[in-house]
């Protein structure tokens, strides 16, 4: 079986260095520099490795599968349909996410986390790139399919073919606010059962009892089964938004900022919830959060996103013990110590994070970046592997 830890995208170059130091860039005269040219011959080279990358077969142990993902939003349209001007959500992330493990993501309000979950879904359709779930490419498929009993091969076995439930059964969300995603005039026992009764988890007859057993995993009361919504507190509105979510039996669980609503006491419940539910459930997370310390505590490895792109990915050891990109070494100073007598080495970032729907040229962190270049502001530096399984983007580092 293949190592977890090679997490390579199939399009970047590899570089073996031990320990990585930052390069000193000569800085070059870029005054007659076309930094449109520059950045159109950029996309037409990543355009031009997604496309070769198609060619290439899933990686057969890994559960989820994401090659150069995009999701463009248009902002605005020509009469005759043609864009003008689109919003950048997500624009070429790659990762694989293997079976049992989580894949914590963490980034800035606004930087793609939320959109890229929801694309992987489904929720939102892909403007390009590739989605493999157990070895399949679901980039395409629509509502109905995701919907569908399909044929797929087994992660056992690649030759043999098994019949399994729809998609969309085992794929699911735990959604970030518990108060706006429960149906207000739903008790709590049907707003469980309506996804098992519609995709026949269990027999009709069976699934009051199923519910029941569902709720008790997640630390709910059988009483509670005929409360509404509004009775509950943040905490236990969660625990239900939980319950509803396995009640399918996913394989996949998209936990989008699932602990951002509630107390700090309430958010170790619900974590170590989560994680006793993927030990007994065998459930695999993509956990999207700005909690650095909640990432830490729930993540096998963690992937940094600004501004829609990945910049740094790598296990949790090694990005929490040697930050290469400047962004996430800007994260880790904002995080609290709990010792009044510490002294913070906090990096402070200028300005706001620019709008996706008008990205900076270069490194879109340059404008940001307190150790930004001139070559920075003007060539986009290459996302690759420095350490085993640590990626980093940044002109910091050898770009050859």
């Amino acid at each position: 079986m293949e190592n977890k830890n090679d997490t390579q995208p199939i399009s970047e170059e590899t570089v073996s260095v031990a320990e990585p130091t930052p390069e000193t860039v000569s800085e070059e005269d870029f005054s007659q520099f076309d930094n449109e040219a520059e950045a159109a011959k950029e996309q037409a080279a990543r355009d031009a490795q997604a496309e070769a990358d198609k060619e290439l077969p899933p990686d057969p142990n890994a559960l989820l599968e994401v090659r150069h993902l995009k999701k463009y939003f248009t902002l605005k349209k020509t009469f005759l349909g043609k864009t003008l001007s689109e919003l950048r959500a997500v624009d070429d992330v790659s990762f694989k996410l293997y079976p049992g493990e989580t894949l914590g993501i963490v980034g800035e309000s606004g930087c793609g986390k939320t959109t890229m979950g929801r694309t992987i879904l489904k929720l939102h359709q892909p403007t390009g790139g590739q989605i493999f779930f157990n070895g399949q490419d679901i980039t395409d498929y629509t509502t109905k399919q995701m919907h569908r009993p399909m044929i797929q091969p087994s992660l056992d076995n690649a030759s043999i073919a098994t019949l399994n439930r729809p998609l969309r059964t085992q794929m699911q969300i735990i959604f970030q606010d518990p108060y706006s995603s429960l149906p207000p005039r739903s008790p709590v026992g049907e707003i469980i059962a309506e996804a098992v009764k519609v995709h026949n988890i269990v027999p009709p007859d069976q699934v009051k009892d199923y519910v029941l057993s569902v709720m008790s995993q997640c630390g709910l009361l059988d009483y509670y089964y005929e409360r509404y919504p509004h009775e509950f507190s943040g905490g236990q509105r969660q625990r239900i938004c939980i319950a509803r979510a396995l009640a399918v039996k996913p394989s996949l669980v998209v936990c989008d900022e699932p602990v951002s609503a509630l107390d700090v006491s309430i958010q170790a419940q619900i974590i170590n919830l989560l994680k006793k539910l993927q030990e007994e459930m065998n459930l695999t997370y993509l956990f999207i959060s700005h909690d650095l310390s909640v990432v830490k505590h729930i993540s096998d490895r963690i992937g940094v996103m600004y501004l829609g792109s990945m910049v740094e990915f790598g296990s949790k050891e090694s990005i929490f013990a040697n930050p290469l990109h400047p962004y996430t070494q800007a994260l880790f100073s904002a995080v609290p110590v709990p010792d009044p007598d510490a002294k913070m080495n906090r990096i402070l970032l200028g300005g706001d994070i620019p709008s996706p729907a008008n990205p900076p040229k270069g490194c879109k962190f340059h404008t940001r970046c307190p150790k930004a270049k001139e070559i920075c502001k003007h060539i986009a530096p290459v996302y690759k592997e420095y350490e085993e399984g640590h990626f980093a983007a940044c002109h910091l580092y050898p770009q050859d």
